[in-house]
């Protein structure tokens, strides 16, 4: 994905950054198993509301497009989200200068990505993060990173302790991608690799 902007934001990061996950991989993971492609990654039981249409799984979609989505919090929680990726911003890892990082970190490029999301229903998310991945130019796939504590250039990472029925959110995830490699596109994977939704500019 060809960053919307580019440029370091100002740092304020008060908390420490506690995983820095640069894996080699999470579609060389071993995958959950595959839905049929009419139902893919939607449970069942979870219907969406009237005037909502499900996106396909493996859809390709541009920045600024939305994709409605069946998204699982383990077995407590499910509810229909839509969600659109609206921009990506090139930081700088000067933006990282409070937190302990690892060489491999300090050689790697940050990326802010900023998601809204709305909860369709039927049921309330709140606290819950979103299965979204940052994927390279090499194809790997890239979680977001959690930070404790403030971290100004991209503040707010889950949703909403209360997230019911309606409700919106602006969320930011933060990725660092690996040295001499690039953002090329966004994926929320709510199912299999295969069956993610895909944002590039």
């Amino acid at each position: 994905m060809r960053p919307l902007t580019t440029g370091a934001g100002r740092a304020a990061a008060l908390g420490v950054l506690c995983s820095v996950l640069l894996l080699a991989g999470c579609s060389g993971s071993e995958p959950a198993p595959r839905a049929s492609a009419a139902t893919s990654a939607t449970p069942r039981e979870v219907e969406p509301p009237a005037g909502v249409t499900l996106t396909a799984g493996g859809t390709a979609l541009k920045v600024g497009q939305p994709a409605s989505v069946v998204h699982r919090v383990g077995d407590s929680a499910a509810s229909v989200v839509t969600v659109t990726v609206t921009g990506a911003t090139k930081g700088s890892i000067d933006d990282f200068r409070y937190f302990s990082l690892d060489d491999a970190s300090k050689a790697s490029t940050p990326y802010y990505v900023k998601v809204a999301v709305k909860n369709e229903g039927p049921g309330g998310l709140g606290g819950a993060a979103l299965p979204m991945f940052a994927r390279d130019g090499a194809g790997t796939d890239i979680p977001a990173n959690d930070i404790v504590g403030t971290f100004e250039p991209c503040p707010v990472r889950t949703l909403p302790e209360s997230f019911l029925p309606g409700a919106t959110a602006e969320l930011c995830l933060v990725y660092l991608v690996p040295e001499g490699r690039k953002l090329r596109s966004v994926t929320l994977q709510t199912g299999t690799p295969e069956d993610a939704i895909t944002w590039t500019s």
